[in-house]
C-alpha cells in the first residue's frame, strides 16, 4: 500500500501587537502663559484625529493659533481658526495633506466671514495657526505665520517648519555683514509678519504633505511664537533633562523657564508637547 501523505503544520498567524496610543498628560500635554500681556490671545487644542476603526488616540491633532494683538479680537480670531480647523479637518475624507489644506483654508474663509460683519473702522481678524498630526511613526503639519514647530531627537533640537515673520531675512542680512548681530537682535522689523490667517488669500503657507517619520523617544514642540523668549539651545537644554518624564512636566518646565526670564514685553505664550513612546 501506498504510504500515508504526512499531513502539513497548520500555521497559525500571530495576533497583531495593539496600536500604541496617546494618554493624555503623559504622551501629550499642553500649557500656557499670558505674559505681560493684558489677555491671553493664543487659543489651542487637541483633537483624536483617528478614524472610526482605529484604536481611539493612535493619532493626534494639535492646534495652535496665536491671535494678532494689534488686531481687532486676536483671541476670537485665534478661537475661531483652531475650532474652524478642527471642524473641516473631521469633516474631510481625503489623503491627511489635503484634509489639513482644506482645513486651513476653511479656517481663513472664517475669519474672512467674521471680519466682513464687523465695522468698517475695525482692523481685520487675524491668527497665526500651526497644525500637526502625530502617530507613533510620523507627523504632518501645516503652518502660517511665525508659530514654531520644533523636533526634539537625539539631543538636539530642530525647527521644521518655516518662520513667515521678517527674522529670517533680517538673519540673512546679519549673515552677510549688512547690519551687524546687535542690530539684528534688536531690529524694530524683526516680527512683522509676512504671512498670516486674515481672510485674504494665503501667499506664504508651510506644509508637510508626506508623513516625516518619528522615532521612538523624540519629542513634538508646537508653540506660539512668546516660546522664543527662550533660545532654542535653552529648550533643548530643557528636554535633554526632561526626556525621561511626562509631557506635562516638560511643558510646566518650558513655562517655568520662561516666566524665569521675567522678559519686560513677554507676549503670550502656549506650549504644545507629544512625546513618541
Amino acid at each position: 500500500m501506498a504510504e500515508k501523505a504526512k499531513s502539513e503544520p497548520v500555521s497559525i498567524p500571530l495576533p497583531l501587537p495593539p496600536p500604541v496610543v496617546f494618554v493624555q498628560e503623559q504622551d501629550f500635554a499642553a500649557r500656557q502663559y499670558r505674559g505681560r500681556r493684558d489677555h491671553q490671545e493664543d487659543y489651542h487644542a487637541f483633537a483624536d484625529a483617528t478614524d472610526p476603526e482605529e484604536e481611539p488616540l493612535s493619532r493626534l491633532l494639535f492646534v495652535v493659533g496665536d491671535g494678532l494683538g494689534a488686531h481687532s479680537g486676536g483671541n476670537v480670531a485665534s478661537y475661531l481658526a483652531v475650532g474652524s480647523f478642527i471642524k473641516s479637518f473631521h469633516d474631510n475624507a481625503q489623503s491627511i495633506g489635503w484634509r489639513m489644506r482644506v482645513a486651513l483654508e476653511a479656517a481663513n474663509e472664517t475669519l474672512g466671514i467674521m471680519s466682513s460683519r464687523m465695522p468698517a473702522v475695525a482692523q481685520t481678524m487675524g491668527t497665526t495657526l500651526v497644525a500637526v498630526l502625530v502617530t507613533h511613526v510620523s507627523m504632518h503639519w501645516i503652518s502660517v505665520g511665525d508659530s514654531p514647530l520644533f523636533l526634539y531627537r537625539d539631543g538636539k533640537l530642530k525647527r521644521v517648519n518655516a518662520d513667515h515673520s521678517l527674522t529670517p531675512l533680517i538673519e540673512e542680512r546679519v549673515s552677510k555683514g549688512e547690519i551687524t548681530q546687535e542690530e539684528g537682535a534688536n531690529h524694530p522689523e524683526r516680527h512683522i509678519l509676512q504671512s498670516a490667517l486674515l481672510g485674504y488669500p494665503l501667499t506664504l503657507v508651510d506644509s508637510r504633505p508626506d508623513p516625516m517619520p518619528l522615532l521612538k523617544g523624540d519629542i513634538v514642540i508646537a508653540a506660539s511664537d512668546g516660546i522664543l523668549t527662550l533660545s532654542e539651545k535653552q529648550i533643548e537644554d530643557l528636554l535633554s533633562f526632561g526626556r525621561h518624564t511626562t509631557a506635562d512636566k516638560i511643558a510646566d518646565a518650558i513655562i517655568f523657564a520662561i516666566r524665569r526670564v521675567n522678559a519686560d514685553r513677554q507676549d503670550n505664550v502656549t506650549v504644545g508637547v507629544m512625546k513618541i513612546v
